[in-house]
Parts: C-alpha cells; sequence; structure tokens
C-alpha cells in the first residue's frame, strides 16, 4: 500500500511539473523570449515533455507496449520517406506523432495512480489566474506590452475587432483555447464527483467569458456544448428545480453584467463580429465540411504513404527548410490533411483507429467516446500542437478518472 501512496504522489507532482511548464514556459516565450535560441529550447521543452513523462513515471508499462512499439516503428519507416527534405524533419514528426500516446497509454495502463483529486488546489489557482490576466489582457490596448505577441506579429488573426485575442500565459492563441478544453473537462469531472454546484455553475460562466475573449468560435462551441452535456448528467442526480435554480441564477448574472458593463457588450460585438466574418468569408464550410472534403479529394501526388513525417512541422521547415513536395502542394492548415501529406492515408487510418482503441478503454459513455473520437481525429491539432499535446490526453484521463469504475456503476 505504501509502495502504491508514492508512486501516486511521484505521479501527482509530475502532472504538476508538466502543467507549469506548459503555462510557464509559454509566459516565457510570449514575455521574455519572442523568439531566438532560448525560446527554441522552450518549445522543444514541450515536444519533449510527453517522452519524459512517459520515462519518469512510475507504475506499469507493459500492457501496451506492443502497441506504442509497432506505432513507433512504422513511424519510423515513414521519418525515413525518401521524399523527406531531411532526417531532421523526420526525427521531430517522430516525436510529435508518438507524444499524445506516450501519455495516453501511460494511463490506461496506470490509471489508479492517477489521483487528479490532490490537484485540485493547484487546477483552481491556474484557472483563475488565467481568467484574471485573460481579462486584464483583453482590457488593455493590444499595443501593450502584455499583448506583445500580437503586436510583433501583426497578424489580423491576433486581433478580434480593436482588441487582442486572449492566449493567456500561452505565445498564441491555440495554446489557451488548448487549455480551454482542459479546463472544461476539469469542471465537468468536478460535477460528476459531486462538488458544490455553485462552484461549478461560477466555473462553467467563467470558461464562456474566457472563451468569448479568445475569440475562438470553436472554444465557444465547445465549451457551451461540454458545459450542456455536464449539466444533462448532473440533472441526472439533482432535482430538475436545484439545477435549474443555479442555472437560472447564472443566466441572470450573465444578463445582468452584460446590461451594465460595456466592457462585456464590447466583447461579445466583438466575438459576433467574428461569426460574421466566417459566414461572409464561407469559413464555417472549410473548417467543417472542408476538413473532411481535404481528406476525401485529396490532391496531394503520395496519397497512401506521405511525402515524409514531419515534412509540415513549421518548426523543422523553418530550421532545415521545405521539401519540394509541399512546396508543390501548397497551402495547408487542418490537421487531418497535414496527416494524410506527411504519411498518407496509411497513417491517417492507422492514428483513428489508435484513437478509438484508446477512447474503447476510457468509462465515458459510448456516445461520449464517439463525440471526443471525431473531434480528435477531425477537428483538435493533437499533433502539431504542443499544447493539446498535454492537455487533450490529460484532460481525458482526468474526465475518466470521475467517472465510476464499472463494477461500481449507479443504474
Amino acid at each position: 500500500m505504501d509502495g502504491t501512496l508514492n508512486k501516486q504522489r511521484q505521479i501527482t507532482r509530475l502532472l504538476a511539473f508538466v502543467l507549469l511548464y506548459t503555462l510557464l514556459a509559454g509566459a516565457v516565450r510570449k514575455w521574455i523570449v519572442l523568439s531566438g535560441p532560448i525560446s527554441n529550447v522552450l518549445l522543444l521543452g514541450h515536444i519533449l515533455l510527453p517522452w519524459l513523462f512517459y520515462m519518469l513515471a512510475p507504475g506499469r508499462k507493459g500492457r501496451y507496449t506492443p502497441v506504442l512499439l509497432l506505432f513507433g516503428a512504422l513511424l519510423l519507416l515513414m521519418a525515413f520517406n525518401p521524399l523527406n527534405q531531411s532526417l531532421f524533419h523526420g526525427a521531430f514528426g517522430l516525436l510529435l506523432h508518438l507524444g499524445f500516446w506516450l501519455f495516453a497509454f501511460h494511463y490506461l495502463e496506470n490509471r489508479h495512480l492517477y489521483v487528479w483529486e490532490n490537484l485540485f488546489s493547484l487546477l483552481i489557482v491556474l484557472f483563475f489566474v488565467e481568467v484574471v490576466l485573460g481579462i486584464f489582457q483583453y482590457s488593455l490596448p493590444r499595443t501593450h506590452f502584455i499583448n506583445r505577441y500580437a503586436a510583433e506579429t501583426a497578424t489580423s488573426i491576433a486581433y478580434v475587432g480593436e482588441r487582442a485575442r486572449v492566449t493567456g500565459t500561452f505565445s498564441y492563441v491555440a495554446g489557451f483555447t488548448s487549455w480551454l478544453f482542459f479546463a472544461n473537462l476539469w469542471i465537468w469531472s468536478l460535477a460528476l464527483q459531486r462538488r458544490s454546484l455553485r462552484l461549478v455553475v461560477l466555473l462553467t460562466a467563467l470558461a464562456v467569458f474566457a472563451s468569448l475573449i479568445s475569440g475562438a468560435r470553436m472554444a465557444l462551441a465547445l465549451t457551451l456544448l461540454f458545459a450542456c452535456l455536464m449539466f444533462w448528467g448532473v440533472l441526472k442526480r439533482l432535482s430538475v428545480l436545484k439545477v435549474s435554480v443555479a442555472l437560472l441564477v447564472g443566466v441572470l448574472a450573465a444578463a445582468g453584467a452584460y446590461q451594465k458593463s460595456a466592457f462585456v457588450q464590447e466583447a461579445w460585438s466583438n466575438f459576433y463580429s467574428r461569426i460574421e466574418d466566417g459566414i461572409r468569408d464561407e469559413e464555417f464550410g472549410r473548417r467543417t465540411v472542408g476538413v473532411v472534403e481535404e481528406i476525401i479529394d485529396y490532391r496531394g501526388d503520395y496519397p497512401v504513404f506521405g511525402t515524409g513525417l514531419g515534412a509540415t512541422y513549421q518548426g523543422a521547415r523553418i530550421i532545415w527548410g521545405e521539401s519540394y513536395f509541399i512546396k508543390r502542394y501548397g497551402g495547408f492548415e487542418e490537421e487531418p490533411e497535414r496527416i494524410v501529406l506527411e504519411g498518407g492515408y496509411l497513417l491517417f487510418i492507422l492514428r483513428t483507429l489508435l484513437v478509438f482503441y484508446f477512447l474503447s478503454r476510457l468509462r465515458l459513455p459510448f456516445l461520449y467516446k464517439i463525440l471526443f473520437g471525431l473531434l480528435i481525429i477531425l477537428f483538435t491539432h493533437s499533433i502539431f500542437n504542443v499544447y493539446n499535446l498535454v492537455f487533450v490526453p490529460l484532460g481525458l484521463s482526468l474526465l475518466d478518472q470521475a467517472y465510476p469504475k464499472p463494477e461500481t456503476r449507479l443504474e
């Protein structure tokens, strides 16, 4: 028993380090060293974080090792694709494509060692720090030092209306929205653990507002979707009246804040302008149905095996150049397209099977597994976004922990 407790403490400390590094390294890259060798080293630390965690974390590492070795061997072959620009591209591609699975499979084999309740105080502090900092950042001029990322990158995507989009302590908006994904699953887990309903409603309201000032439409959509699923689950254990009253109070408080606060009104106005831009530019279609069309109607020349692992990774392309085949392909953005471009349909199918294999072993309801599977496969950048490498698998493990074991699940 003492051995198990020691391992749980080690896992807890490692998880705390992973979360703090993900936040603080982003803050350093954003406000202290926007670019240069130190920034590159910190980014490399993000990429290596799953590997370091897997090597240092105690527990069993045998049951899923064959899966990791087999998938890793196939990735290694793809890294040596002769169409690739260099072996460095392949090496970084291997690190990135395996990172998610190191977190995921270690959790599956050692879920009894993950005691997320021990990190409640840290998570609550980090949540409020991110939200308060986000509000502070959003309220300042976009040329202010705290908005250095937006001011120095000088791209339209960094702004929403006259405000700089919130990035929290992260270098890019994608880091903040990745954290929101994790935060929403954490709040959902608190509801499942029967934490105070008032606390859950408060955190949900703040998560909605944080999504709003991020300017990320997908982030707000997922926050609202997860909130609906969460409260639907709460209805099963609490009276409809109690839940309705809590939600009504939350809605009235939000309506009052909107009526009395010019800041909240501007946040909504700016966000709505992004919705209008998406409709006018037909971006919604490209970011939803278009993602699937890019896979079905793949326009590349090597659809089966791709053009080399890591070929689309921006860091490798900046340092070691871009291959002729990637240049000829043209622009790309969404992750499914990039997976096919790097490893062909073979890699896309293998990863899809792995995603559902991982989800099938979680305690989540079946329909939720399908939902998360589609999100990860099509709409979540969980390979090339180093923040999602951390927040997606850890968020799913956190939510899974909140569900009772099959033998103790209540009818």
